[in-house]
């Protein structure tokens, strides 16, 4: 029963974050939803897998890395921009979860967040309720970014380009960043949720603006 409530919540939080990416660079989610679908049952599945001590402070990392190649792979847009898009879309799901996790811990709502626990399963939910309202939201504002195209991998500009650098080192300091604050989560007693989120709250707004920046070079 814990295996299937695990499985359950987890694949419904890939899927709602998978739709927020697609809709966030004006892909269509609904020509994509049986891949990522499948995709999603495949992680919660690696996730559950990677659910032991050792292992669970680089799981985001590890599953960060397979979902960029999946982007990469199947919608065929370059590694670069595959990673921008899950970089986005992954900082400000996890920065969603340490908000409610803040939240609830402060008013005693929860008092420990575990997986298989109804705690942790009510932190998932509220994560993808507020990704599929932002998901809504950008549809109905018709908003999002355009300079991710879906065309050959193989493409003119280079990787390490000179504009695609900054990108590139952002990426790597957000990564780090998410890796940290597993780590703070699982080592310490009173996680601090409020620094966590305002840290990770920054890194989105910048990698945000570099995203802007990028799309009206390119628009």
């Amino acid at each position: 029963m814990q295996f299937a409530g695990f499985m359950f919540f987890s694949t419904i939080e890939y899927l709602a974050s998978f739709s927020f990416i697609l809709v966030l660079f004006r892909f269509s989610f609904r020509e994509n939803s049986l891949k990522f679908g499948v995709f999603a049952l495949v992680l919660s599945l690696v996730s559950q897998t990677l659910q032991t001590e050792f292992l669970q402070a680089t799981s985001s990392l590890i599953q960060t890395l397979l979902i960029i190649l999946f982007f990469y792979f199947f919608l065929k847009v370059t590694l670069f921009n595959s990673a921008v898009m899950v970089i986005t879309g992954y900082l400000l799901n996890f920065i969603v979860q340490w908000t409610f996790a803040g939240i609830y811990m402060h008013f005693g709502i929860v008092q420990e967040l575990l997986p298989y626990t109804r705690d942790g399963y009510l932190l998932q939910t509220s994560s993808v309720l507020v990704m599929a309202l932002l998901t809504v939201l950008i549809v109905v504002l018709k908003g999002g970014f355009s300079f991710v195209e879906n065309y050959n991998r193989i493409n003119k500009s280079k990787f390490f380009s000179k504009q695609n650098r900054l990108f590139l080192l952002f990426i790597v300091i957000s990564l780090f960043t998410v890796f940290i604050a597993n780590l703070l989560l699982m080592v310490t007693e009173s996680p601090p949720y409020l620094l966590v989120s305002i840290f990770l709250m920054v890194s989105m707004l910048v990698l945000i603006f570099l995203t802007v920046r990028k799309d009206e070079r390119i628009d």
